[in-house]
């Protein structure tokens, strides 16, 4: 199978490894992470690049997206010619841990996790004392000394929202040093630290061709749309079955 991959950044290492035992042909493009703080953006972007892969000749079997529901930004995703797969997870959380059942377990047990792997600390700013501390040099240069801590004091508002900081182990490589760089964010912004080892299965799944009630299929020139009900995504215009928590796995191409 020839297939097209559209993902975030921060999975590249988790999906590059899963690609090597699928025996099929990839067409990876890799996308900027922070998409998701603006999901019409995300949206707008992703949908050019399904467009660009679309003309691909010989043509595609599949578009694959690693994405999940990623605050909305993935509804509204159509494919014209060939089918559009992604998981059904809330976002990335869901595929770094290889479950959306695992995901909502750590949700349900614990209040306000902020979330760590190693595609997070390569590509994300992480908070830490370098790093404030660099950006109140900067503000201070900028607006001086005494609005600078008053910007940054508002900015860092959000740190307070969160209690825990969990670093995700990745499961197909060496990440003793981004660990330790959790540990130290967590110190610094005053949260428990926890670790979980990472699960490359979901993303396994993703990428082998064959697809069962853990991802949406969304036929060609149908809306991925979002589903209310607690399936996270549902193929707009069509009605998928409802009630089988093991759908009949769905295979494309040869």
């Amino acid at each position: 199978m020839r297939m097209g991959l559209i993902a975030c950044e921060v999975l590249r290492q988790e999906l590059s490894a899963a690609m090597e035992p699928c025996g099929h042909t990839f067409f990876p493009v890799w996308m900027r992470q922070g998409l998701h703080d603006t999901p019409d953006l995300l949206r707008a972007q992703v949908q050019t690049e399904i467009a660009r892969l679309e003309q691909a000749e010989p043509p595609l079997d599949a578009i694959l997206l690693g994405y999940g529901l990623c605050g909305g930004g993935t509804a509204g995703l159509c494919a014209g010619n060939v089918p559009l797969v992604l998981p059904r997870t809330d976002d990335c959380i869901g595929i770094l841990l290889g479950s959306q059942e695992r995901y909502l377990s750590f949700f349900y047990s614990r209040s306000g996790i902020y979330w760590f792997s190693t595609g997070w600390l390569t590509f994300a700013d992480t908070p830490s004392e370098s790093y404030y501390a660099e950006k109140l040099r900067d503000y201070a240069a900028r607006f001086g000394e005494e609005d600078a801590r008053w910007l940054l004091a508002e900015e860092n508002r959000w740190i307070s929202q969160y209690q825990s900081g969990i670093y995700i182990r990745s499961p197909v490589g060496e990440d003793t040093d981004f660990e330790q760089q959790a540990q130290e964010a967590c110190a610094f912004c005053g949260w428990a630290f926890e670790t979980t080892q990472g699960d490359n299965r979901l993303a396994g799944r993703l990428l082998s061709g064959r697809w069962d009630g853990r991802f949406l299929v969304c036929p060609p020139g149908c809306r991925v749309e979002r589903d209310w009900d607690g399936g996270i995504f549902r193929a707009g215009g069509r009605q998928e079955n409802e009630g089988d928590s093991k759908p009949e796995v769905v295979e494309v191409g040869q």
